[in-house]
């Protein structure tokens, strides 16, 4: 269907809607909500809740109960195909008599595609791309790692409106205002690691955790990951309390002490020799790839200045990033900036970004970004089409 109607885009809105209550709950999988509506009503709504429970389609379903016959689904996400901890949702639909299934992506693994085409041979009516836009950027964390391996990686920072991340004496907090913090924890929630060099650790000694608002729980803490090149790091600091839930790794240099290493291993932390990049320096490209392999499909990245110089000038890995200014001045010359490094030596050089957004958290700036080669937009959401052997709705657009 190449129009669609304002119901369907509205139900598929409320599809996103739910979906959105997975974040941070549903990692490795993705977010999915799904609505059943029967003629113009909504007769049962679901989404996901975590590994190894019911799919969205599935809890949809069920409330629905005997209405889902005859009835129209609408999901983010094509419905999976497959065995794993459930059962195929493209069962479920078919033995509920569903009618007719609106989703906004297809699902590009292997392992679980094809749902669409089994509802059709099915004599089920599928129509995908609704909202795709919107759908796509929803598990961005999921098709990312899906696709490539890697991790989806987002930056977060803050500095005073001339670009100081602390003052000349070293004070840095709290530079941004507790809203922009408390967005900040909002992104730790929703990953599976954060990432920090030594120097932070050093200065800031911070625990690496989300902090719970509300009512709302922590299913999981993420990985707190640490880029100690010398293992200098003592193992007093509070990101190495196991008390705060998670395992702590350790990103070293090949050549590291060995007596070093079998010391945090012995207290039962990770450690992960890697590749060097640079005097005293990992590559963090390396880094990300081996986090990957490991199944890890969204990292945050909260560094000082030389973290920021090698994750967005060095080696640019970053897929989205948050800028937060507070509304007043450090200045200084030895006073930290945004990024360090020896920077770039020509104009022509520049890393280009796209600015996605701009707003306010409390009285902070925020400007969220899409650095040059960074996954998402439409052409991530085309791979995403492409990789499931299907049209995208976005080309030509």
């Amino acid at each position: 269907m190449g129009i669609w109607t304002k119901n369907q885009v509205e139900h598929m809105k409320e599809a996103l809607q739910l979906a959105r209550r997975g974040w941070g709950l549903v990692s490795p999988n993705p977010m999915v909500g799904a609505v059943v509506v029967k003629g113009r009503r909504v007769v049962g709504t679901g989404w996901h809740t975590g590994p190894g429970q019911p799919h969205a389609e599935a809890a949809a379903l069920q409330a629905a109960g005997r209405k889902a016959k005859g009835a129209d689904l609408y999901l983010n996400l094509e419905p999976c195909h497959h065995y794993g901890r459930t059962g195929p949702c493209t069962e479920a639909i078919i033995q509920a008599g569903v009618a007719r299934v609106f989703f906004g992506v297809p699902d590009p693994s292997p392992l679980a595609s094809g749902g669409a085409k089994a509802l059709a041979e099915a004599g089920v009516e599928v129509h995908g791309g609704l909202l795709a836009s919107e759908c796509f950027e929803v598990n961005l964390f999921f098709f990312k790692w899906t696709l490539t391996g890697q991790p989806f990686v987002i930056l977060k920072t803050a500095a005073s409106l001339d670009g100081k991340t602390a003052t000349s004496a070293g004070e840095s907090r709290w530079i941004s205002s507790k809203a922009a913090r408390n967005f900040g924890h909002h992104i730790r929630a929703g990953v599976d690691a954060i990432i920090i060099g030594r120097n932070t650790a050093e200065k800031d000694n911070p625990e690496l955790s989300p902090r719970p608002w509300g009512r709302r729980k922590m299913h999981r803490q993420p990985w707190r990951v640490v880029l100690d090149p010398t293992l200098k790091l003592s193992p007093e600091l509070k990101l190495f309390d196991f008390s705060l839930g998670g395992p702590t790794v350790v990103f070293c240099e090949p050549n590291a002490s060995p007596a070093k290493i079998e010391k945090l291993t012995r207290r039962g932390h990770q450690v992960i020799a890697g590749l060097s990049f640079g005097p005293r320096l990992l590559s963090i490209r390396g880094v990300l790839e081996e986090l990957g392999r490991r199944g890890l499909q969204s990292v945050l990245i909260e560094p000082g200045a030389t973290l920021a110089s090698s994750t967005l000038i060095d080696e640019p890995v970053v897929d989205l990033a948050h800028f937060f200014l507070a509304p007043g001045f450090l200045g200084g010359i030895k006073a930290p900036g945004l990024i360090g490094g020896a920077g770039l030596g020509q104009l022509s050089q520049i890393r280009p970004a796209e600015i996605l957004k701009l707003g306010r958290k409390g009285p902070d700036i925020h400007i969220t970004v899409r650095p040059q080669g960074g996954f998402g937009g439409q052409g991530g959401c085309e791979a995403v089409f492409k990789a499931a052997a299907l049209p995208c709705p976005l080309v030509g657009e």
